[in-house]
């Protein structure tokens, strides 16, 4: 003890609890404790992020609030059995609940504390899985598409290429169109795999403040010159500006693309609405189509495919991950009057 009565303390043992700290602090991973309460004690900066709650909001707080019921029976279950067992660890994919609302997969990890004859809270690791479900979801839904389109648009190749071969010289040239039409089907469907593969990923660097209402004038006036018999329409504010992802253009033009390409008549009509409700921006694409199968509309609302539920197209799916990858969603339904089907894309806290 000093002269004044106070205890020295040294100086290695203080720069290692700076370390760990800072380590916690840094680490990209949310990292927590919780007390024998189940109470948290501590988080790092990145559960805070994974949350959306401020610290002081979660400190002191029960893990209910941001668990569900059934979230939260099934890691308590994990939690006795490694108790039981006395392996004192466990994992479990769940969901996490945000301040806002949204729900976000996590991989959550434990150590349970050992104290006396028991334990005495836990600590642990939360790991945001949506960029893997993503990468996985992608993986399967462009396997899957591609291989089922190939197959059918080479086998109608290879059908026609016979053709050309065994008919009168006045079949030659339908023959060569349908030849012609199915390989510019797989050279967009080429395209559109390359595009969600490169282009649609979580990466908040390509955020950047711009004028949406600008961009969706601009989106409207070149599918118009593509489409020059189509009629597309825009609903837009005055002004609306906001850090949007770059892909934001690509979910856009693939919406809007399809209300054209997909309606029988000759003079396809689309309407492009634009509005901002609190922090989110919400994209409204109002076509005169016949009604979206109810399977697609099923994928895309679920957000996952199985052998009974299959969207065919890329397009829909492309702009269902884009609104994924900033933690938003699209939504696909019919029009009140049933004159057509609309699909609305939010992004949210923009």
């Amino acid at each position: 003890m000093s002269d004044d009565g106070t205890v020295p303390t040294h100086s290695s043992d203080t720069d290692d609890l700076s370390r760990y700290a800072y380590l916690v602090e840094q680490a990209e991973d949310g990292l927590y404790m919780l007390d024998e309460n189940g109470r948290f004690s501590v988080v790092n900066e990145a559960f805070v992020d994974l949350t959306g709650y401020e610290r002081d909001e979660i400190i002191g707080n029960r893990v209910t609030m941001v668990l569900e019921d059934n979230a939260r029976k099934e890691i308590n279950a994990t939690i006795r059995s490694a108790m039981r067992t006395g392996e004192g660890s466990g994992s479990a994919l769940t969901t996490l609940l945000s301040k806002s609302g949204g729900e976000k997969p996590v991989e959550i990890r434990f150590k349970l504390l050992p104290f006396a004859d028991g334990y005495n809270g836990l600590t642990g690791v939360a790991r945001d899985i949506r960029a893997r479900q993503h990468r996985e979801q992608k993986l399967d839904v462009l396997s899957r598409v591609l291989r089922h389109n190939v197959r059918n648009k080479l086998n109608l190749i290879f059908g026609h290429a016979q053709t050309l071969q065994n008919t009168e010289e006045d079949h030659l040239q339908e023959a060569a169109e349908q030849i012609e039409a199915a390989a510019d089907e797989l050279i967009q469907l080429s395209e559109k795999a390359r595009t969600a593969q490169t282009e649609v990923g979580f990466n908040p660097t390509v955020e950047r403040q711009m004028s949406v209402v600008e961009l969706i004038e601009h989106l409207a006036v070149q599918h118009q010159r593509k489409y020059p018999d189509s009629r597309i329409k825009t609903d837009l504010p005055q002004e609306l500006v906001a850090d949007i992802p770059k892909s934001y253009r690509i979910a856009i033009s693939e919406l809007v693309e399809n209300a054209i390409e997909h309606n029988p008549d000759d003079e396809p009509r689309v309407q492009i609405r634009l509005k901002r409700v609190d922090s989110d921006i919400i994209t409204v694409i109002e076509d005169a189509c016949p009604p979206i199968p109810s399977t697609d509309q099923e994928a895309i609302n679920v957000g996952e495919e199985t052998p009974l539920v299959h969207s065919m197209g890329i397009g829909l799916w492309l702009a269902n991950w884009v609104a994924d990858t900033v933690g938003g969603e699209l939504e696909l339904d019919r029009l009140d009057d049933d004159t057509g089907n609309r699909a609305t894309l939010r992004l949210h806290g923009l």
